[in-house]
């Protein structure tokens, strides 16, 4: 009699376990930010003259729910030369929006060098030194 109670038991768990893992929501993968590991740096003269000088880090953003597409960002006033190595497709992106830019880079392995224009609205640039990055794209 024993034997059947566990069998019995053992039967429900199983059943409940399997209700569980068909009732489970598929698991969504967040979007990957990926920092460039060479920030974008100048040094430039601004409307009132005085020189001012900065850098910035700019982040590529990919996601399993968009493939193919890169968001670059967050910054304004950069050029993004970028290069799919996996497919060979290339393009240039200009940063325009505080909150990024959506390019078509395609899926694969790309790689990136960001510059800044040597004039913009409101500086001249002086000197720049390029940033760059490499990230992956589902």
């Amino acid at each position: 009699m024993r034997h059947r109670h566990r069998l019995h038991r053992a039967s429900i768990v199983a059943g409940a376990g399997a209700a569980l893992l068909l009732a489970a929501q598929p698991a969504a993968a967040a979007p990957t930010d990926t920092v460039f590991p060479i920030p974008v740096a100048g040094l430039s003269v601004g409307v009132t003259g005085l020189p001012s000088s900065g850098y910035v880090y700019l982040t590529a953003t990919t996601d399993t729910d968009t493939p193919g597409v890169t968001r670059l960002g967050p910054y304004t006033g950069v050029h993004v030369h970028w290069r799919n190595i996996s497919t060979g497709a290339a393009g240039v992106a200009y940063l325009d929006n505080r909150y990024g830019t959506s390019v078509e880079t395609g899926s694969g392995t790309v790689v990136a060098v960001a510059t800044v224009p040597p004039d913009g609205p409101g500086y001249r640039m002086l000197v720049s030194t390029p940033g760059a990055g490499v990230w992956t794209v589902p």
